[in-house]
């Protein structure tokens, strides 16, 4: 409610990896294209071989874990794979979630092939967990991530990258555009590639 009261027409704001539904904001949001790249890196994995597979979840309400895990389920579907909902796991983007998820996968004794996760922190907590548990990662269990950290770099995590240099660039260029009145406030979306690390085969 206060960005909704602050971004008015002598105040335009640009927002990053959200977008806010008001049509009284003067606001633009600069987003990841989570579906498509995600179903890429789903059709890989599938590719690969892979057919059992898990999801650790971001906050559930938010658009770039609804846009990752349609993205996992349908290119699944496509593929004649059908996603188990006991293989969805909640977390909230923190490593300490990711380690919880995989440790309640673990009690339950039925572990996927392959872990998507929505980023890299709950990944790396999740490898963590498996570690600790004698499961190998890529051999046991492989783990993808979303975000790529530094730390997913260091760890050698599958993830897809998203080029935050090039996001705040723009974000900066788009809000000079909305001042001088040259830019709309249709929300722009910026590409993502992947990459394949040793977590996975």
């Amino acid at each position: 409610e206060a960005l909704v009261s602050a971004a008015g027409p002598g105040m335009p704001v640009v927002m990053m990896d959200r977008i806010l539904e008001s049509d009284r904001v003067n606001a633009k949001s600069v987003i990841v294209d989570n579906y498509p790249i995600m179903c890429e890196m789903v059709q890989a994995l599938v590719d690969k071989g892979y057919r059992k597979f898990g999801f650790i979840g971001g906050h559930s309400f938010t658009l770039d874990n609804k846009e990752r895990f349609a993205a996992l389920v349908e290119t699944l579907a496509k593929n004649g794979i059908a996603f188990d909902q006991k293989h969805y796991y909640h977390g909230n983007y923190r490593e300490n979630s990711g380690y919880q998820a995989a440790k309640l996968m673990l009690l339950s004794n039925d572990l996927p092939e392959m872990l998507v996760c929505a980023s890299d922190n709950m990944a790396l907590g999740a490898i963590r967990a498996f570690e600790e548990n004698g499961v190998r990662v890529p051999e046991d269990v492989a783990v993808t991530g979303f975000d790529d950290s530094e730390t997913a770099a260091v760890a050698g995590l599958t993830t897809i990258s998203i080029p935050r240099y090039e996001s705040g660039y723009l974000a900066a260029k788009k809000l000079l555009e909305m001042i001088q009145g040259t830019e709309s406030t249709i929300p722009f979306k910026i590409g993502a590639g992947i990459k394949w690390r040793k977590t996975t085969r």
